[in-house]
C-alpha cells in the first residue's frame, strides 16, 4: 500500500473539518506541488484513516476534455470525497451522510487537462475511528500516471501548524538588508511580496532604500495557524546597502519558529556588495510530516560562485548520465542530492543548447556547461523571465567530453527541490554566425574574447614593459599584434558573432607578467540585453585560462599572467575591478601598519608575491595631507583608509597636468584631501588592478600635510 500523507493531527475537532472543506481550495495550491498517492484507472487505491491521520491526498493527470468518474468505499466512520484542479479549484464534492460506507463523483468533466487532486477525509459531523477505504478512479480518456516529485525529494504534504511559521531576520548597523523566504509550493515572501494564497505575510521592509534608517533592524516573514506546506523552505539574505558611510560589513541573525518553537538559527556576517555584484546569504530548514523542522544553516553565495563548481560535482560528474542530442532526460533536485551530471561529447566550434525546465514551481534551476579540462565555460539561472535555465548558442572551443551540471539557485545552500527536464540541442534559429571561419591567426601566446551582443567590449594586453595592445594602439614593439575586434565603436562584428583577438606570433615569447583587461565600454543599445563573455588564454598552445563572466555597462575584469623564461606560463589571480580597496584583504596589516614620515619618501616593490603594502600614519581633523606614488614601471594605485576603516579616496592615475612635468600618466596622486577626524589613517600603495593587475617595479611614496 503507498504510504499515506497525513494532513490532519490528533485533537482535530469535528467542527473543523468542516472548516477543511470550506477551505480546502486555499490549501490546495501547497498539496498541489508537493505530491499524494498516484491513482491510476481501474487500480483500487486502498487507505486508512484514524484520529491522527485523518485525510489522505491522491494525484493523477489527465488530459484535457477527459471524463472521470471515482468511487469511495470504506469500512467505518463514514468518509467524504472532494476532486479538485491544480488551482485549487473544487469540481466536486460528495458526503456520506447516510452512511451507506460507499459514495462516488461521475461523469466529471476534466475540461483543462493537467493534475487533478481527490482528497479523502472523514465525513463532517462523523466521529473518527479506524476506517479503511478503497478508491477507484475510471476515466474515459487517458490518465497517465503522475510524476512523482516526491520520489527523489522530500516527501511533503499538508500538516496542522497551531502556531504557524515564522522566520525572523535581525541585525545591527544601518545597512539595508533583504529577507527572502521560499516555500515548497514555489511562492515567496519578501518585500516586494508581501502576501501568498497560503497564509503568508511579510512584515516592514526595515531599512528599505535606506529612506528611514534604523541600527537596530528587524524583518518577518510569516504564515498563520492553518494546514501548511512540509518540505523544503530557502532562506534568502541580501546585503543591498550600506545606508551611511560608517557601515560595512554587519552581522545577522534568522531564527525560525515552526508550531511556536524556536527550531534553530542562522548567523553570518555580510559585507557590501561591489558595484554589478552581489552579496548574498542563502540556507534552508524542512519541516516534516509530523510538524518537526531542521534548520539548515547555509553560507554566502557571491556572484562568483555561479562559475564555481559545486561541492558535490565530483562525485555526480563520476556518474555522469550520457546525453544525446535532440533528447529529453528527466531528473530531480533534493537537499541530499542537489547536483546532477550529463555527458556529451563535442567538437570544437560546435553550437549547443541546453534547455532546464523545472516540473512545477518549486525548483529554482541554474545550468554550467563544464569543458574538457573542468572548466565551467557557460552558466544560466534564469531565462526569459521565469526560473527556469537555458544556455542557448554556447560555441565548444575545443573538442573532447563536456559535462552539464544540472542543479539549484544556491546549489549545496539552497533550498528548492524538485524533478526537471533536460533537454541538448543544436544551434537555435537565432543563433549568430559561427566564428570558426575567421581563421584566427596562432602564436606563442593567443588572448581571444567571445561574446554574442551588439555591445562593444574592449581587450586590452600590456606587455612586460608596459606598453598595450588595444583598438587605439593595435601593435607593440615586443610583437603584440590585434587580429581581430569584434563590435568595434559599435559597428557590428561582419560575421555576426564578435570577436576579439590579440597574439604574438611564433618566436615572439618575451618572459614577464602580461595584464589582460576587459572593458564593457559601450552597451550599444538603448535595451541591452546581458552580456556573457569567454576570455581564453593560451601560451605556447597550451590553455592557461577559460573563463566566463557576466559584466555590467562600465565594468572591468582584470586578470594577469606570467611566463618564466623557459617559456613555462602560470595564470594570476581574476576579478573586477570597479570594487577598490574591497578586493584587497589588507585589514590584518592595518592593525601594526610601518609609519610613513611626513615629507620622507618611502620605497617598496609590487611584485607578483607582493601585490600591494600598508602604512600608517596619525591624523587630525581639519589637516590637508597629499599622496604621491611614483614608479617607472608600475601603474601605481593608492587608498586612503579612514579610523574606522572607511575607503576615503582612492586615485589610479594622478593628474593629467602632471604628464608634461614627468612624462608619466600612470602615477598616482592624492592632492589637498581635508581629514574628517582623528586618529590612525592608513595608506595602501598598490598597483592598477590590486591583486588582479600585472605591472611590478619599485615605487616612491611621499606624504605631506598642512595642519588644520
Amino acid at each position: 500500500m503507498p504510504g499515506l500523507h497525513t494532513i490532519f493531527r490528533k485533537g482535530l475537532g469535528h467542527s473543523l473539518l468542516l472548516a477543511f472543506m470550506l477551505l480546502l481550495a486555499c490549501w490546495l495550491p501547497a498539496a498541489a506541488q508537493n505530491g499524494g498517492n498516484a491513482l491510476l484507472p481501474g487500480i483500487a487505491a486502498a487507505g486508512a484513516l484514524n484520529a491522527d491521520a485523518s485525510a489522505s491526498a491522491y494525484v493523477f493527470d489527465a488530459t484535457p476534455g477527459a471524463v472521470a468518474s471515482l468511487s469511495l468505499s470504506g469500512q467505518g466512520s463514514p468518509l467524504a470525497l472532494l476532486l479538485a484542479d491544480s488551482g485549487g479549484n473544487t469540481i466536486a464534492q460528495a458526503a456520506d451522510d447516510a452512511a451507506t460506507g460507499a459514495i462516488s463523483l461521475g461523469d466529471v468533466s476534466l475540461a483543462a487537462g493537467g493534475r487533478y487532486h481527490a482528497f479523502v477525509y472523514f465525513a463532517p459531523g462523523s466521529a473518527p475511528s479506524e476506517t479503511s477505504f478503497e478508491l477507484l478512479l475510471a476515466s474515459s480518456a487517458p490518465v497517465a500516471e503522475p510524476v512523482d516529485a516526491g520520489a527523489a525529494t522530500a516527501e511533503s504534504a499538508l500538516v496542522l501548524l497551531n502556531a504557524g511559521i515564522e522566520v525572523r531576520l535581525s541585525w545591527s548597523g544601518a545597512a539595508d538588508l533583504n529577507l527572502e523566504v521560499r516555500d515548497p509550493t514555489g511562492e515567496s515572501l519578501h518585500w516586494d511580496s508581501r502576501a501568498t494564497s497560503n497564509g503568508g505575510a511579510f512584515g516592514f521592509d526595515a531599512n528599505g532604500f535606506c529612506e528611514v534608517v534604523s541600527n537596530n533592524s528587524v524583518e518577518t516573514a510569516t504564515w498563520q495557524p492553518s494546514y501548511l506546506a512540509t518540505g523544503s523552505y530557502e532562506i534568502i539574505i541580501y546585503y543591498e546597502s550600506a545606508c551611511d558611510a560608517q557601515t560595512s560589513s554587519v552581522q545577522f541573525f534568522a531564527d525560525v519558529r515552526v508550531d511556536g518553537a524556536l527550531s534553530g538559527q542562522m548567523s553570518g556576517t555580510l559585507s557590501p556588495p561591489a558595484p554589478g555584484q552581489s552579496s548574498i546569504y542563502v540556507g534552508r530548514f524542512e519541516i516534516a510530516a509530523d510538524g518537526s523542522a531542521v534548520v539548515s544553516p547555509g553560507g554566502a553565495y557571491p556572484s562568483a560562485s555561479l562559475t564555481i563548481l559545486p561541492s558535490g560535482y565530483a562525485a555526480a560528474a563520476s556518474v555522469a548520465q550520457p546525453i544525446t542530442r535532440g533528447t529529453t532526460v528527466s531528473g530531480a533536485i533534493s537537499n541530499t542530492q542537489p547536483v546532477l551530471a550529463y555527458r556529451f561529447a563535442g567538437a570544437a566550434d560546435e553550437i549547443v543548447s541546453i534547455d532546464m525546465q523545472a516540473v512545477g514551481p518549486n525548483l529554482d534551476t541554474f545550468l554550467q556547461l563544464v569543458d574538457p579540462a573542468g572548466i565551467v565555460v557557460d552558466i544560466n539561472d534564469d531565462s526569459g523571465g521565469t526560473t527556469n535555465s537555458s544556455i542557448a548558442n554556447a560555441r565548444l572551443l575545443s573538442s573532447g567530453s563536456y559535462t552539464i551540471v544540472a542543479t539549484r539557485y544556491g546549489k549545496g545552500l539552497g533550498g528548492t527541490v524538485g524533478q526537471f527536464e533536460l533537454t541538448l540541442t543544436g544551434a537555435t534559429a537565432d543563433a549568430p554566425v559561427q566564428t570558426s571561419a575567421l581563421s584566427l591567426p596562432q602564436g606563442d601566446i593567443e588572448v581571444s574574447l567571445y561574446w554574442s551582443t551588439g555591445a562593444d567590449l574592449q581587450l586590452l594586453v600590456r606587455d612586460p614593459v608596459g606598453e598595450s595592445v588595444y583598438d587605439d594602439n593595435p601593435s607593440v614593439a615586443s610583437g603584440g599584434i590585434l587580429a581581430e575586434d569584434g563590435n568595434v565603436n559599435c559597428v557590428p562584428a561582419e560575421t555576426g558573432s564578435p570577436v576579439s583577438h590579440i597574439y604574438w606570433p611564433p618566436g615572439r615569447l618575451r618572459p614577464g607578467t602580461y595584464e589582460v583587461e576587459v572593458w564593457y565600454q559601450n552597451t550599444c543599445s538603448d535595451q541591452p540585453p546581458p552580456v556573457d563573455f569567454a576570455l581564453i588564454i593560451e601560451v605556447n598552445g597550451i590553455p592557461l585560462v577559460n573563463q566566463i563572466q557576466f559584466p555590467l555597462p562600465g565594468q572591468r575584469y582584470l586578470t594577469n599572467f606570467s611566463i618564466d623564461p623557459l617559456g613555462a606560463a602560470s595564470a594570476g589571480e581574476a576579478g573586477f575591478i570597479d570594487a577598490g580597496s574591497r578586493t584587497l584583504a589588507y585589514q590584518s596589516e592595518a592593525f601594526d601598519p610601518p609609519a610613513i614620515e611626513i615629507g620622507q619618501p618611502v620605497s617598496g616593490i609590487i611584485s607578483a608575491d607582493n601585490t600591494f603594502d600598508v602604512y600608517g600614519f596619525t591624523g587630525n581633523a581639519g589637516d590637508t595631507i597629499s599622496i604621491s606614488m611614483a614608479s617607472q614601471t608600475l601603474d601605481t594605485n593608492l587608498y586612503l583608509i579612514s579610523p574606522g576603516d572607511r575607503e576615503l579616496a582612492a586615485n589610479d592615475d594622478a593628474d593629467p597636468n602632471l604628464l608634461s612635468a614627468t612624462g608619466r600618466s600612470t602615477d598616482s596622486l592624492i592632492s589637498d584631501f581635508v581629514l574628517p577626524d582623528n586618529g590612525p589613517y592608513v595608506i595602501i600603495a598598490t598597483r592598477y588592478g590590486n591583486q588582479y593587475g600585472g605591472t611590478i617595479g619599485v615605487y616612491t611614496l611621499t606624504l605631506t600635510v598642512d595642519a588644520g
